[in-house]
């Protein structure tokens, strides 16, 4: 039997509802997505696929930056 200690304070860093955690992650996967487009920069169809990828990732990075800023004020 596996036990988890200090399970009161345990917090899933992908369960946040933080737009600063949130916004970093999407800056993260954006950038694993333009990795991958400019991998498959000779296949049309894949570098395409992982553009659209990364514009929605970088897209939401944006709008969870803004939202921690006008939560600040």
């Amino acid at each position: 039997m596996y036990i988890l200690h200090n399970t009161v304070f345990y917090r899933d860093m992908y369960m946040s509802n933080d737009p600063n955690q949130l916004a970093g992650q999407n800056f993260v996967k954006a950038e694993h997505f333009e990795r991958m487009k400019m991998a498959n920069a000779n296949n049309p169809v894949l570098f395409f696929q992982f553009a659209e990828q990364e514009y929605c990732h970088r897209a939401l990075a944006h709008r969870y930056q803004g939202i921690a800023h006008a939560a600040e004020r």
